[in-house]
């Protein structure tokens, strides 16, 4: 028996083709090549135009997020970019009084330069998500909330583990009852967070986009708002909630009623 290596292997393949190649005709020679070629034009085309679509969400994004914290940032820093995401980091405005810090902006983008993720973003549908992250300036909560949109099964199985560790929360408010999945460490802590009709109304009005809203102590940033990229996707809305609950968490932190 004769063993061939790899490479005396090829060599003998393309010897046999270029032999037989009188057989075959141009037309014969394109039908060979056309599959494979599309193959490659496909592969190298996504890899350059998944990226820069990406790339181009992040970078509108960022200018849209510039203009509406214009009152807190000078700029942003875009850093750890990739084909599917990137972090973006502020330039604080030196004279402005800001309630937060430790602020940054997380992107998970499709991975547009692969194929067969494209291919499942036909049927399924594009799946872009922005966090907004960040901490109170003044203060933690000595508590762990979590919201999550009821039809977010996904993101309720993946944290399962941690809500199950959750007591539920009724706010007797029937439309948010019944929307949310709505977790923390203590009920009555919870409840006396959550109680601020102003912070109920804007959670309740970025239900369409919201995936998690997340506030523990316990991780570094503490306080996450974690969002779909859709058409619905309002950022003013956004800046507005963060706003919110890190004034919120700043005001109650140090109440009595969070220590017991």
């Amino acid at each position: 028996m004769t063993i061939y290596d790899p490479f005396t292997k090829l060599f003998l393949i393309i010897g046999q083709f270029f032999l037989q190649s009188e057989q075959y005709g141009i037309l014969d020679y394109l039908i060979i090549f056309l599959g494979p070629g599309l193959v490659l034009f496909f592969t190298f085309y996504l890899l350059w135009a998944g990226r820069r679509k990406n790339h181009k969400i992040i970078n509108v994004t960022k200018d849209a997020l510039l203009e509406i914290f214009s009152n807190e940032f000078d700029d942003f820093v875009t850093d750890q970019l990739s084909s599917n995401g990137g972090l973006l980091f502020p330039k604080y405005k030196k004279s402005s009084k800001i309630p937060f810090k430790d602020f940054r902006v997380v992107f998970a983008l499709e991975e547009r330069h692969l194929m067969l993720s494209v291919i499942i973003s036909w049927f399924s549908g594009s799946n872009d998500y922005i966090a907004i992250e960040g901490n109170a300036k003044k203060g933690k909560l000595p508590t762990k909330i979590q919201i999550i949109p009821n039809n977010e099964e996904g993101q309720i199985k993946k944290h399962q583990d941690v809500l199950f560790q959750l007591k539920d929360i009724t706010l007797d408010v029937e439309r948010l009852d019944n929307f949310f999945l709505l977790k923390a460490t203590s009920e009555r802590m919870g409840n006396y967070f959550l109680k601020d009709k102003s912070l109920l109304k804007q959670i309740y009005s970025i239900r369409e986009f919201l995936v998690r809203l997340s506030i523990d102590s316990s991780e570094d940033p503490s306080i996450r708002v974690y969002c779909r990229i859709n058409k619905k996707l309002d950022l003013v809305k956004i800046h507005r909630l963060f706003l919110t609950l890190t004034e919120r968490v700043n005001l109650v932190s140090e109440k009595k009623v969070m220590k017991k």
